[in-house]
């Protein structure tokens, strides 16, 4: 060896012989600290059985155990605890020394120990405390002697309350004007549940009291930019931001969460002419500081490559390095083999091709004979096992990357994934579970994959960028029936690196059935630019996430599938690369979801479909796909029902003349798509066996039927907690349905009869629903089922009492109530909403449903926490409209579209009898068109009476009666929001020019606006008065109410007669 190459190695040895000497030395350390936690844990278990052994129990039935304790119930939740209580054992089979507190959440049990000082303690409390926020925990006690431990108590199950959110990232604050600021900043990194509010609390350096605004949002805003707006010139803000979270416990608490670090700006003249260099807040000048050691170390790390690349004997080392690290330079080579022809194979006999037009005949007699037809063609399919090698996936190096150790990866159509080296790729590492499956008319249009595995983390995603993906679909969730099925290989928040992959989550779309994630990646080792300057290392990819997949079987009825398969596959673009579809092991849905979508297409452009000839094909390329026999019926039921519907989703740009042409009544066309008769036929072609109807119809149950025609179906019915011993208990006439963003965000019902009421506020109160709409008028057959004044409603479990009634000249009716536990200190508020009522007809009798829908929705947002019940008469028309133009409305304002035909059918299949005729089906074309057309004169706003919020100012909507109802327990009050500010018109801006007083409160105002934003409630707290913005009539003697808002005794200021000039300011 040259004495030059000997020089270089020493100098590496050295380096390596000091870095394990410090080695040891961190070792020990952390061995010490260790050791340490392992001897105090075991010193005191020591500790406790010495104590309990040394006891003295006069007990001669040393070998009896303690019964189970009696009554275990909770007292009161929080973040962190569950408050306890039990009754000591019936018996005790010698003297109880304690009680151990077993609590179990996410498979994992602890157990704490509550010892007894004195023995015949009936009854204890017990804080079960260090707990995790909004987390299921299955709790149980059992108690012990000093010589055993009894039995375990009955089971309860209850989730903590949820914590405050960590601080928001502000990822901007700037000036934007002379008297505005602009902020922008991303949700926190942890919180649970939800995200509903933020609070921006500002102050100039003068004052030391801090002004509030309040954000409503949800946890899909990722990222947020509002302008902070009316400050003063040449002063200088500081600005603190902080996230709340509704308790999901009291829905009128609100947690806030921890606040971000102050920032300053100043409000300078022009600032919005100033290069944003030079527009910095006082938190970014210390970049200046990050900077100049970032470069520093810049410096350091570039003698020291200098000082390498100097030495010969590293020059070999560091080129090898370099081009490991920028392999990715350049796209990878796309060697797409040719479609092999599957359509006419000579093997399958009679089973080819079927035309469209006869293909609900072909299914037809598949079903026949309880699917004989279907079990034939499933058993050729499963005799037909290729002879194909599998070595790759059964090598020790990939084994422990196979989720099931059955389900592997055919060697012929296996993704290889490239070397990071350049060269040829080591053993195992260019391993994935994955198969290239082929399209209609499309070599490798899909790659089918498993679930990914924590060690596949990294080969996933390089996959996904080798392969040019833009789209994964995922047809799993993460844990079913208690077991996983698939790990999180997407960051839940922000950022995370996987290998030389980047991701990054930027938007969450959660949707009834499905979510979309848009995910941008990065290649960390890829620079190199195309010539129109797009950065090759960067693309976005959006991940569809089916959701409601059952956690056995298949779907109930194909159209959700068909929904989520038409949208996640049209959103790959031409120039795209495979879809990955993955479920759990990557056969069974994947093998459906591909099933379906190639045969959407091959119908499409050939007017024809051959499930059983793709299958096969497709089955030579990965094995097993669509598992089970239920699988492939699932298929051509979907397939038919495609076919028969045609399109349904409508795009928001024709869907007015959609409307019309389906409405007009001289329209020849015949197919269900564009004729509205042939549309309702196929919606109520379904009809319900007995085995459906199973406990509507039962004789203890007929009687709690106003019609029996329009029941719910078993699997969709709302179930009540049973009593033990009466038959029927758990019935009542009520139906879930999901609307376009919650699974069962509905609860659609018949108007409580007079032995059904108490089932009604039961259901309520098993379901947490706080928002009853009613669209029915009380009488003799439709009788009030609230509390009225000094009467309550009262049950073994739970008390219900009339709080309040307001009511406005429009006829809209709010009635407060309370449902409040017999049992402890839970308490339910609710309200009921009662419609625009008319004497002749029911609603929608007005014709313009868009209001009262908009209106029941904003203030359903304080009540997330449950599902929205919808009564009136039977359940029927009324309700169901109402539910459709909700969904409806909210499909259209997030994908500017709308399928009225699927969710009417699915509604119908919930809840047949729903439309009685064809008329009841034209009612929903012609409010969806009413609630589409702009109106120059709309209904009162709810929101107006309740909050003194104001959304339309053309009709008076002042409190024609208020009634408070005196309560001896304190009702929480509900949560408060910022509204937009009510603006004046011009012509009247000079009568509300003078300053006039607040009562009450302390606070004055200057000018035509209130300035101060605080006032002092009777009890001493401190709400905030929220119509700010509201001008004052010159002389008018005003108060501020408990909610906080400015009135003149009995509606919200301006005062009466000024409505009509009033319009909502542009939020």
């Amino acid at each position: 060896m040259s004495q030059a190459k000997m020089s270089c190695w020493a100098h590496l040895g050295a380096t390596a012989a000091l870095i394990l000497m410090l080695l040891p030395v961190s070792m020990n350390s952390v061995h010490a600290q260790q050791t340490t936690d392992e001897t105090i844990t075991e010193n005191s278990t020591n500790s406790i059985i010495t104590t309990e052994q040394n006891d003295n129990d006069n007990d001669n039935d040393t070998y009896r155990v303690p019964t189970k304790p009696l009554n275990l119930t909770v007292h009161g939740v929080t973040s962190s605890t569950i408050e306890l209580s039990w009754l000591k054992p019936e018996k005790v089979n010698g003297e109880i020394h304690g009680y151990r507190v077993y609590y179990m959440h996410s498979n994992y049990t602890d157990v704490k120990t509550h010892k007894i000082y004195e023995p015949g303690t009936p009854f204890i409390r017990f804080s079960l405390s260090d707990l995790k926020p909004f987390q299921e925990y299955n709790i149980w006690v059992k108690a012990f002697t000093w010589k055993n431990e009894g039995e375990p108590s009955d089971h309860i199950i209850h989730k903590t309350d949820v914590a405050g959110p960590s601080a928001p990232t502000i990822l901007n604050l700037t000036c934007q004007s002379q008297n505005a600021i602009y902020l922008k900043w991303a949700r926190p990194g942890v919180f649970w549940n939800t995200i509903d509010y933020y609070y921006i609390n500002y102050r100039s350096e003068s004052s030391n009291e801090y002004k509030n605004v309040e954000i409503t949002t949800d946890k899909r805003q990722l990222e947020i930019e509002i302008p902070i707006e009316n400050l003063t010139m040449n002063t200088m803000y500081e600005i603190t931001l902080q996230a709340a979270t509704r308790s999901t416990i009291d829905s009128s608490l609100i947690i806030q969460g921890e606040p971000t670090v102050p920032r300053k700006v100043l409000v300078a003249p022009n600032c919005d002419k100033i290069p944003p260099l030079m527009r910095r807040s006082s938190k970014e000048f210390s970049a200046g500081v990050i900077a100049g050691m970032v470069c520093a170390c810049f410096a350091v790390m570039l003698a020291i490559a200098s000082f390498v690349l100097w030495r010969p004997c590293f020059r070999p080392i560091f080129r090898k390095c370099f081009h490991t690290a920028y392999y990715y330079l350049d796209y990878p080579p796309r060697n797409v083999p040719t479609l092999q022809d599957w359509e006419n194979s000579e093997q399958d006999g009679e089973r080819t091709a079927v035309a469209v037009q006869h293909f609900a005949q072909h299914v037809a007699a598949l079903h026949a004979d309880g699917d004989i037809g279907f079990s034939k063609e499933y058993e050729l399919i499963q005799s037909e096992t290729g002879d194909y090698t599998v070595e790759n996936s059964e090598s020790a190096e990939n084994k422990l990357k196979n989720r099931y150790q059955n389900i592997l990866a055919y060697d012929h159509t296996r993704v290889q994934l490239l070397s990071c080296g350049g060269g040829p790729p080591k053993k195992g590492q260019d391993y994935v579970n994955a198969n290239y499956i082929d399209g209609w008319q499309r070599a490798r249009a899909y790659i089918g994959t498993q679930g990914p595995l924590p060690p596949t983390f990294d080969g996933f995603w390089r996959m996904v960028w080798e392969q040019r993906v833009s789209i994964i679909v995922m047809i799993t969730n993460l844990v079913e029936r208690g077991r996983k099925k698939c790990d999180m290989y997407w960051p839940k928040e922000g950022t995370e690196t996987y290998g030389h992959i980047q991701v990054t989550l930027m938007r969450e779309d959660i949707m009834a059935t499905y979510t979309v994630r848009t995910l941008h990646i990065r290649h960390l080792k890829q620079i190199k630019k195309k010539k129109n300057g797009t950065n090759m290392g960067e693309r976005t990819v959006l991940q569809y996430h089916y959701t409601s997949w059952p956690d056995h079987g298949v779907p109930d009825h194909p159209l959700p599938v068909l929904s989520f398969i038409r949208k996640s596959s049209n959103a790959n673009g031409p120039d795209a690369g495979p879809i990955i579809v993955h479920c759990s092991a990557g056969v069974g849905r994947t093998g459906t979801y591909i099933a379906i979508d190639a045969m959407l297409k091959q119908a499409k452009s050939k007017g024809e479909i051959n499930v059983f000839g793709f299958l096969k094909h497709i089955r030579t390329q990965r094995n097993f796909l669509v598992q089970t026999e239920e699988q492939y019926i699932f298929i051509h039921d979907a397939l038919q029902e495609a076919i028969e519907s045609g399109e349904t989703n409508i795009e928001s740009s024709r869907l007015m003349q959609h409307i019309q042409d389906m409405l007009c009544p001289s329209n020849n066309k015949t197919d269900p798509w564009n004729n509205l008769e042939a549309q309702y036929k196929l919606v109520t072609s379904w009809k319900p066996k007995d085995f459906h109807l199973v406990s509507s119809t039962k004789p203890c149950n007929v009687a709690k039927n106003r019609n029996i025609e329009i029941v719910p179906i078993e699997n969709a019915r709302v179930h009540l907690t049973p009593k033990p011993g009466i038959d029927g208990s758990d019935y009542i006439n009520a139906t879930w349905f999901s609307g376009f963003q919650r699974n069962r965000e509905f609860i659609l019902t018949q108007h409580p009869m007079e032995n059904t009421i108490m089932e009604f506020w039961q259901m309520m109160w098993d379901h947490n629903a706080q928002t009853i709409v009613m669209l029915t008028q009380c009488d003799k057959e439709y009788p009030e089922f609230w509390p009225t004044e000094g009467k309550d409603l009262e049950s073994d479990t739970f008390r219900v009492r009339l709080c309040g009634v307001k009511e406005t000249v429009s006829g809209i009716v709010l009635r407060e109530v309370a449902v409040r536990s017999l049992q402890d200190d839970y308490e339910l508020s609710a309200r009921i909403v009662q419609g625009p009522l008319n004497q002749e007809r029911p609603w929608p009798h007005n014709n313009n449903p868009k209001v009262f829908v908009n209106v029941i929705q904003d203030f359903h947002r304080d009540y997330q926490n449950g599902p929205i019940v919808v009564m009136d008469r039977f359940g029927g028309i009324e309700a169901g409209l109402f539910v459709l133009l909700t969904t409806l409305n909210k499909q259209l304002e997030f994908e500017q579209s709308v399928d009225i035909y699927m969710f009417a059918k699915l509604l119908y299949m919930k809840r047949p009898g729903i439309f009685r005729s064809k008329e009841d089906y034209i009612l929903v074309y012609q409010c969806l068109e009413s609630l589409l057309s702009p109106k120059t004169r709309t209904e009162p706003d709810l929101y107006s009476m309740t909050n003194g919020h104001v959304n339309t100012m053309n009709e008076t909507n002042s409190i024609q009666t208020t009634e408070q109802v005196p309560m001896d327990f304190a009702i929480k009050s509900p949560g408060m929001r910022e509204y937009a500010t009510v603006e004046l018109g011009t012509d009247y801006e000079p009568d509300y020019s003078m300053t006039v007083h607040l009562d009450r409160t302390g606070a004055t105002t200057t000018g035509n606006r209130i300035t101060r934003t605080e006032h002092m409630l009777p009890s001493g707290g401190v709400n905030p008065i929220r119509n700010t913005g509201y001008p004052i009539h010159a002389g008018s003697h005003v108060t501020i109410d408990t909610n906080g808002y400015v009135t003149n005794g009995n509606m919200r200021i301006p005062p009466e007669g000024k409505e009509a000039t009033y319009a909502i300011a542009p939020q």
